[in-house]
């Protein structure tokens, strides 16, 4: 049995180390080429799943191959919803196609966007959205509409900005006029300048642990070291096809029905001026 990776190299290092040490072959390719190693790995008779590649676009476009082979392929990084969804905001601009055999190891946009709605209902907080006018802001703003954040109409009734935007976009330098109100946002905006002394936190769907390097690639090494667990366990189960590896790893997970993952962490993460992140809290 063989499993292959796309991932870039730091992330594939810690999937080698999980299935040397489960005395499992890996045949890794890189980041360079995503969807030529999903063809790769849907052609080999050996392969039993493909973890990775690391962007959502990429996931997207690599199941084109590895699910009509019926393999399952791992997506350690990619939170948009569309690589797994077709019925949440976002998801128009071409889903897809997994066919069920595509499982995400994190936390997509709309579960974040829910754990922020909960967290601020709970509290009694209301938030201002400030979100840029491109698809990514659009999304964001749609799945905080659906998922119902508590929304202030005007910057003298909120507690807190909710910012789904891009660094370097207006909706930066709108969130920047607004200080001192503080800011929670989405994933994309590092970087960008908020004011001095500002509270910036990011909410992410990482949790903190001893090897996860915030701002880094290897932010995301736990989802895809669990990818390998995942897998390895499964092989060792006695799994030994592509068919039986899907349905072990989808029990074991678990994950949904959508292929996205139970209860997956996302946390808020606290942001210095010059972006280095530390951990605040789950939500």
């Amino acid at each position: 049995m063989v499993v292959h990776s796309a991932l870039p190299d730091p992330l594939g290092a810690a999937v080698d180390g999980v299935l040397r040490a489960a005395d499992v072959e890996h045949r890794a390719h890189g980041p360079g080429a995503p969807l030529r190693a999903a063809e790769v790995a849907a052609a080999d008779e050996r392969a039993v799943a493909l973890i990775g590649p690391f962007r959502s676009r990429d996931v997207a476009d690599a199941v084109e191959a590895t699910a009509p082979a019926g393999l399952a392929l791992f997506a350690p990084a990619a939170t948009w919803a569309g690589v797994t969804r077709d019925d949440e905001p976002g998801c128009d601009d071409d889903p897809a196609r997994h066919r069920g055999t595509l499982l995400r190891m994190v936390a997509r946009d709309t579960e974040v966007a829910a754990r922020i709605a909960a967290d601020l209902r709970a509290a009694g907080r209301r938030a201002l959205v400030v979100a840029g006018a491109h698809d990514y802001g659009v999304q964001l703003d749609s799945q905080l509409r659906m998922v119902g954040l508590p929304r202030a109409g005007a910057p003298d009734d909120a507690d807190v900005i909710v910012l789904g935007g891009l660094a370097g976009e207006p909706e930066v330098e709108r969130a920047a006029a607004l200080a001192p109100l503080a800011v929670i946002a989405f994933d994309g905006v590092q970087g960008a300048d908020l004011g001095a002394g500002r509270d910036v936190r990011l909410a992410l769907p990482v949790a903190p642990a001893d090897d996860v390097r915030p701002g880094e690639v290897l932010f995301f090494v736990e989802p895809a070291r669990r990818a390998a667990e995942l897998v390895a366990g499964a092989l060792r189960d006695g799994a030994r096809d592509r068919a039986a590896v899907l349905a072990a790893v989808r029990a074991a997970g678990p994950f949904d029905d959508h292929g996205d993952p139970v209860a997956p962490p996302v946390w808020l993460w606290r942001a210095d001026e010059e972006w280095r992140l530390t951990p605040d809290r789950p939500i």
